[in-house]
């Protein structure tokens, strides 16, 4: 079922990824579908155990999968779904006991180095240099927990999802500097495309393994 999961991410996501050029908004499906085996991940794993966490999960990994459409339509709801969908992963985090002495170090290192990035281009946010600023602490505080968790618990599972946080901040990172800079390369996109797709498969993956 993983690997499944895995080679149609990759199949649905490439499709995306070199279809997209046209300026049609037809290829989302298949981006969207892309994240949905995720979701279909932390669906099976929610249905299948007691915990409650695992329900926050994968209704975060669904609203990833929204954001996935929305960010192309209007960037800001898709930024918003997606800060919904990091608050409900931070929900389940918390409820495996993710918090450690160390999250915030760890987020304090991630958000200081988004800052670092994007920050010559914060001048040009106006309104909504606040809200991006929130959003940058959700991501960084979701990523941070799954780190945290990682150490703490020292297993496969948990390291995965620790390397899925890192993946996503990644990928938000290179995606906010392309957004302000203006520099929209296709090698950016298909960075930012790997980085976030193992990103939600592993925060799914990781917690059946």
């Amino acid at each position: 079922m993983l690997i499944a999961a895995a080679v149609l991410m990759v199949l649905f996501g490439s499709i995306y990824f070199f279809w997209k050029e046209g300026g049609s908004r037809k290829p989302l499906i298949f981006k969207a579908v892309a994240t949905l085996m995720a979701v279909l991940l932390a669906f099976y794993h929610a249905v299948n155990s007691e915990a409650a966490d695992l329900w926050w999960l994968f209704f975060g990994i669904l609203f990833y999968m929204a954001a996935d459409v929305l960010l192309e339509i209007w960037f800001l709801s898709g930024v918003t779904a997606f800060g919904i969908g990091h608050i409900c992963v931070i929900v389940s985090l918390l409820g495996t006991g993710a918090a450690a002495w160390n999250t915030v170090l760890i987020f304090l290192i991630l958000y200081g180095g988004m800052f670092l990035v994007v920050r010559k281009y914060l001048k040009d946010l106006g309104k909504l240099l606040l809200p991006g600023v929130f959003y940058a602490a959700l991501l960084c505080l979701m990523a941070a927990l799954a780190i945290s968790r990682g150490i703490k618990v020292q297993n496969l599972a948990s390291v995965l999802t620790g390397i899925g946080g890192i993946c996503f901040v990644v990928s938000d990172t290179i995606l906010g500097w392309s957004h302000l800079s203006g520099n929209r390369r296709r090698g950016y996109s298909a960075l930012l495309l790997i980085l976030y797709y193992t990103a939600v498969y592993l925060l799914a993956a990781g917690r059946m393994m």
